[in-house]
């Protein structure tokens, strides 16, 4: 995988914090028994605060601070299994709603996120796109700009400060897995009309299931970050099998076949996913350390110089893993 480390940061993100501030907002959700969490929001339209639901899940009371006066949440227009909210909060009908992107995003692109890390005041992390999961109608982003807790609701934003995105979660364990929930989804939920207090909701997000329920390409992500090499395997083979043309399952195939020896099959494997989805910076990434491994360093400096293109960042990282590449131990790649 890619670093995940944040770049530091530069003017634009300097000028993303100062422009988009006033629009991400802190939400404290409290529950039944006085228990208050900290969390983000983002103004999506006059009076309407997008956020995250696992994080209002328990709530009984939702407060939204503009300007360090708290405003409270009159409805919640939830979809839970998305893990998305929209909040209606009348008193925060003067906060500037956030542009809503339009148009598709590409992997490697530049994003720069902000939310309220800690509880503390709004701060921005700036990092690319490196996947676009197909799920529930929309494409849930995972990208490397990192967060932790109090900025789950918190915006994900292009370049030009447009929305593209809400931070969700973090999976289990391993490194760049960092997902957000599309701004697609935040569409459809402006069309639904207000209601229902603040309630405790039911059901879990996408992403919090168990076993089979758990959607398959966070379930290849587990198996990959876990290191079960044999069942990563396994379930790639059975996702190729129902469709030869799912890229995911045969770049885990070849991360799975790499981890166990076999550099040949998984470098076929790294080759398709390729074919099949050009220009994923992570895809490009185990491409050309597959390519370094079998020392064909005629197509290492190609791939590297495509990866280039769509992301100097991941290049940059790319470069790194090479000088301590062993390539007697791929597992060091």
């Amino acid at each position: 995988m890619l670093s995940s480390a944040a770049a530091a940061l530069d003017q634009r993100d300097i000028a993303a914090l100062i422009s988009l501030r006033p629009s991400v907002l802190k939400v404290e959700a409290s529950d039944v028994r006085g228990n208050v969490g900290i969390g983000t929001g983002v103004a999506v339209a006059p009076g309407v605060i997008a956020t995250a639901c696992h994080f209002t899940a328990h709530a009984t009371s939702v407060r939204v601070v503009v300007n360090s006066e708290r405003m409270q949440a009159r409805h919640q227009r939830a979809q839970m299994a998305r893990d998305l909210c929209l909040l209606d909060v009348p008193g925060a009908s003067d906060v500037k709603p956030v542009p809503l992107r339009e148009g598709p995003l590409q992997t490697g692109e530049e994003l720069v996120a902000l939310g309220y890390i800690l509880g503390a005041a709004p701060r921005v992390s700036n990092g690319i796109v490196l996947r676009l999961h197909d799920f529930d109608g929309g494409k849930v982003i995972q990208s490397t700009t990192p967060f932790t807790s109090g900025a789950s609701g918190g915006g994900l934003f292009d370049r030009e400060g447009r929305l593209v995105g809400l931070m969700a979660f973090r999976f289990r364990s391993g490194t760049d897995n960092q997902f957000s929930v599309p701004v697609s989804w935040i569409r459809e939920g402006l069309a639904d009309t207000p209601e229902g207090d603040i309630a405790p909701l039911k059901g879990q997000p996408f992403w919090s299931r168990a076993g089979d329920e758990l959607p398959a390409f966070l379930r290849l992500q587990q198996l990959e970050a876990e290191s079960r090499w044999a069942d990563l395997e396994t379930l790639a083979r059975q996702r190729i099998a129902q469709s030869p043309d799912d890229a995911a399952a045969w770049h885990a195939l070849g991360v799975a076949r790499a981890a166990s020896g076999a550099p040949e099959t998984a470098l076929d494997a790294f080759v398709h996913a390729d074919m099949l989805d050009q220009g994923n910076p992570v895809f490009l990434t185990d491409l050309a350390l597959a390519q370094l491994r079998a020392r064909d360093e005629a197509a290492y400096r190609t791939t590297r110089a495509r990866l280039l293109r769509v992301s100097p960042a991941a290049a940059a990282s790319l470069d790194a893993r090479s000088h301590r590449c062993d390539v007697e131990q791929e597992h060091q790649c």
